[in-house]
């Protein structure tokens, strides 16, 4: 056998060596391909019922909101009314009470000077 049947030699079985190695590659990926395939169609499986329930949830949660919302309206505009008749009860108590302690002050000073 020359060097030259040798080096061939060598280079057919590298070869043959490297393809089995790339189809080793090959086949691996393809299962880990197919593995996570799998995995992507579970997930997308429990996904799609778990975004439904979410929706629902989030309508729940603005209908609620939207009662809320009416309530402090209420709550509010109520608030408003107790704030008028406190200025106003306010105000008709404040005034006499007012006119009698300058009436009465008058009076103190006017005795006073009565009695001097």
């Amino acid at each position: 056998m020359s060097a030259g049947n040798a080096a061939g030699l060598v280079a057919a079985i590298a070869f043959a060596v490297m393809a089995v190695f790339t189809a080793w590659v090959l086949f691996k990926l393809v299962q880990m391909l197919s593995i996570t395939n799998t995995f992507l169609d579970e997930v997308r499986v429990e996904t799609i019922p778990l975004m439904s329930r979410l929706q629902t949830t989030m309508d729940h949660v603005n209908t609620e909101l939207e009662r809320v919302d009416g309530i402090l309206t209420a709550v509010e505009g109520m608030s408003q009314k107790a704030n008028a008749a406190t200025k106003v009860v306010q105000e008709v108590v404040t005034s006499p009470i007012v006119k009698i302690l300058g009436v009465g002050a008058g009076a103190g000073k006017a005795y006073s000077k009565w009695k001097k």
